[in-house]
């Protein structure tokens, strides 16, 4: 059952994914430090329901944003938030998830060529 948001002025459902790679796959040398990075940038943009999977040189971000929130704004946090941890390869993945369920992340992952498991 996909969960639905309710804000004050409109209903969400699924969510939001945002997805890098390190540079020619090339590892994440402080996987903690990254997932406290991103933990900070949910906290500071009120994301909900956040899950932060970091793997050797890959990490999947997914959340639920609230109406205010521009997505310009919380990609340029992540990007510069997250720039110190690892050389990123210059492309990334921001979409929105049919249902922030593992089993339907994992299929929408798998459209985009994404190895869940593996990363």
């Amino acid at each position: 059952m996909r969960k639905l948001y309710k804000f004050s002025s409109s209903v969400a459902q699924g969510g939001f994914l945002y997805a890098q790679r390190a540079a020619n796959k090339k590892l994440i040398e402080n996987k903690e430090g990254l997932r406290n990075a991103l933990k900070e940038i949910g906290t500071k943009f009120r994301l909900i329901d956040t899950t932060i999977k970091v793997y050797n040189s890959i990490f999947f971000f997914f959340f639920m944003i609230r109406p205010v929130v521009k997505p310009a704004e919380l990609i340029d946090n992540i990007q510069d938030g997250t720039a110190s941890f690892a050389e990123w390869d210059p492309e990334y993945l921001y979409t929105g998830v049919y249902d922030l369920q593992e089993e339907y992340v994992r299929k929408d992952l798998e459209k985009f060529g994404f190895d869940y498991d593996k990363g």
